[in-house]
């Protein structure tokens, strides 16, 4: 089922992978919020099923973003802390080569890698992840061509 958020879209698929597209420029702390507690829902939902993958993949498509409010950002990296040890198996962002998000992975990286804690990987297009990551699209994703 494809949730529309108030910033975008999200998909959960297989192999245990969530998928999410910003269709905003500028994420606040309601949006960064909400999409926390989605991801929430799902390890908690999916438990069972994500363990036999090493945890869930998140996969974001967030080409659209130009910027962040500091309080959502912040709340991201928080809320990625506080997450427990090996729920997430990776996470991918999206982002055209946005310096802003150049910069806020490198400092997510660093504080997350020294709490062992799933690494973020930057890629200018979200095609050859899903490729990579053999994820499967739902037949009613609009996502990513049909956007």
């Amino acid at each position: 089922m494809q949730l529309t958020l108030s910033g975008g879209y999200m998909w959960y698929t297989e192999p245990g992978v969530l998928v999410t597209q910003a269709h905003i420029e500028r994420s606040n702390f309601e949006d960064v919020a909400t999409l926390s507690m989605r991801i929430d829902a799902v390890l908690r939902l999916k438990k069972a099923e994500l363990a036999k993958h090493g945890g869930l993949l998140i996969i974001h498509d967030w080409r659209n973003l130009k910027s962040w409010d500091d309080d959502a950002r912040q709340h991201l990296i928080e809320r990625s802390i506080r997450r427990e040890r090996g729920a997430i198996r990776g996470v991918v962002i999206a982002t055209s080569g946005n310096p802003l998000f150049q910069l806020m992975a490198h400092v997510a990286n660093v504080t997350l890698s020294a709490l062992g804690v799933a690494r973020v990987r930057l890629v200018d297009s979200v095609e050859p992840a899903l490729e990579k990551y053999g994820v499967k699209k739902p037949p009613y994703a609009r996502f990513p061509e049909d956007v």
